[in-house]
């Protein structure tokens, strides 16, 4: 049975990719910039017409708010 798109991406963060869609982006941002407080942080970015960019501590809001933009586009 293949797997969801959310479980895809689960996935791949927890591999230190990140994801990319149309000026979209999901990373675990602590690939990129040293831990702070010790809290893993995932970040979301969309540049353009919905420009954003927040850090979030739980990987389930920053994906819920990743396709939540995704769907603007």
């Amino acid at each position: 049975m293949s797997k969801s798109h959310k479980e895809n991406l689960i996935e791949k963060l927890h591999s230190r990719k990140y994801e990319e869609y149309k000026g979209v982006s999901i990373c675990l941002i602590n690939d990129f910039y040293p831990m702070v407080n010790k809290k893993i942080r995932y970040q979301v970015h969309c540049d353009g017409k919905y420009s954003f960019s927040h850090l979030y501590d739980c990987l389930d809001e920053a994906i819920k708010k990743y396709f939540e933009i995704r769907r603007r586009r």
